[in-house]
């Protein structure tokens, strides 16, 4: 199958994942962003967040999790309601929960906790997958959620999450794929961090924002 984009080790391919995944080669870690479980309708002023209008009926539907058994190592956030389906799989081996937290989140409660906290389940193989030392193994990542909305997709993660996450379940020059690769935020971190990666995108308009992202000199944006 022709890449959609391929330069200096990285590769984007157009496309649904379960059919493309097979046809790729073995890769050292799986990290992703997938689609999330998320309830984006009901009343109120969360009702009318931009966000959520942006992903109703389009990306809040969960994803086929099969896509991770073939992989030794992976790492994926999900929403809570994903939560103990991801645990549950994590768990057949060593595994770790993770945690975004944002001093910055959306200022609304809604008789329930602010949305401050977004989890990322590790599971992998054993400790030769694990990278970094004492300050990049914490449990939890603190950073501020980012306006970048202008970019033309709702759910991109800050640049500096994912170096985090790309350095502590990878090694430099090993192959990292992310299955639902979106603006490509996971493809351009593996690419400042000297490792190779593969992207899987269905939707054309995203894996060309992918496709200028990594194609530009600096990446200053989440």
């Amino acid at each position: 199958m022709k890449p959609y984009y391929s330069h200096a080790g990285i590769e984007i391919f157009l496309g649904n994942c379960k059919e493309v995944l097979p046809t790729l080669p073995k890769c050292d870690l799986l990290l992703t962003d997938p689609p999330y479980k998320l309830v984006a309708s009901g009343g109120g002023i969360g009702a009318k967040r931009e966000y959520l209008a942006s992903i109703d009926g389009e990306l809040d539907d969960g994803f086929d999790t099969s896509i991770l058994m073939p992989f030794k190592n992976w790492m994926v956030f999900c929403a809570k309601q994903q939560l103990q389906e991801m645990l549950s799989l994590a768990s057949q081996r060593r595994w770790m929960l993770l945690t975004w937290n944002k001093p910055n989140p959306t200022p609304l409660v809604n008789a329930n906790y602010l949305p401050d906290t977004e989890y990322i389940v590790h599971s992998f193989e054993d400790s030769s997958c694990l990278f970094g030392g004492y300050e990049s193994r914490s449990r939890y990542i603190i950073c501020p959620a980012e306006q970048n909305g202008w970019m033309g997709h709702p759910t991109v993660k800050p640049l500096s999450v994912m170096l985090r996450l790309v350095s502590v379940a990878s090694g430099e020059g090993q192959t990292i794929i992310d299955p639902f690769c979106g603006s490509g935020t996971t493809l351009v971190a593996a690419k400042k961090l000297g490792r190779k990666a593969i992207g899987i995108e269905i939707r054309e308009d995203y894996a060309e924002l992918a496709a200028k992202r990594l194609s530009q000199e600096v990446f200053d944006f989440g």
